[in-house]
């Protein structure tokens, strides 16, 4: 197997055991979690809170604090949209992918609850895996190809010949599609070696940079849902 298809594995994992799906429900019933959510085709990231989850009726509701008009316009009158979710519970990370079910008023929102539940992986900052040439790292020893990608770091293919020269470098580009970011200060640390790739961690990025490379990895998301998880 290659390592470009290892990479492309989720670091994230569907829930199979029920302890934990019931835990992670009792968590969002009880204590109304936040959310962040996109719908497809519409990469404007819309933040709000878990209100209602209605087992029963097979529903939720969304108040949503924080709602891109492009969001908005986009999801209001399409019933049956999908979209694309991440709340954060107590315990762990959740994503998942439903569907719009109404549009209540200007601000609420009903969709259908999920039936499979992604945890995120043990680790800070939730790497999703990139398309094949749709991001790239720039550094002083060349341009090298975006495997999976965090705000807090990347894992890039790299030649064989390549791995042993990088250490830490400073100046870096990040080419995200038609994004470039950029910042003086912006470097990264390799922290994994393995024969072909190395993994990364970035430094010198403002929370600002940081909120413009989340945009990007929701769109990733949305790239992932579509490629790797059956409807």
């Amino acid at each position: 197997m290659s390592s470009r298809k290892v990479h492309q594995a989720p670091t994230y994992t569907r829930i199979v055991d029920p302890k934990v799906s019931n835990r992670i429900l009792l968590e969002i019933k009880r204590f109304k979690p936040d959310a962040e959510a996109s719908v497809e085709n519409c990469p404007a990231l819309a933040r709000g809170k878990i209100v209602d989850w209605n087992v029963e009726k097979s529903l939720f509701t969304v108040n949503w604090k924080k709602l891109p008009e492009e969001f908005a316009e986009y999801s209001g009158s399409r019933t049956g949209q999908r979209s694309f979710f991440k709340i954060q519970t107590f315990t762990t990370q959740i994503m998942f992918k439903t569907e719009i079910v109404r549009r209540l008023d200007e601000t609420t929102y009903h969709y259908r609850t999920p039936k499979d539940w992604y945890q995120n992986q043990k680790r800070a900052a939730l790497r999703v895996p990139i398309e094949a040439g749709s991001a790239k790292l720039s550094t002083p020893i060349g341009t090298f190809p975006i495997l999976d990608l965090s705000t807090a770091g990347a894992a890039l293919q790299v030649p064989e010949s390549l791995v042993r020269k990088a250490h830490h470098f400073e100046k870096c580009t990040l080419i995200l599609g038609s994004r470039r970011i950029t910042t003086p200060n912006f470097g990264i640390t390799i922290t994994r070696r393995q024969p072909d790739q190395i993994g990364c961690r970035f430094h010198g990025l403002n929370e600002a940079i940081h909120i413009e490379i989340k945009q990007y990895l929701i769109e990733a998301l949305q790239w992932f849902f579509k490629e790797h998880v059956k409807k």
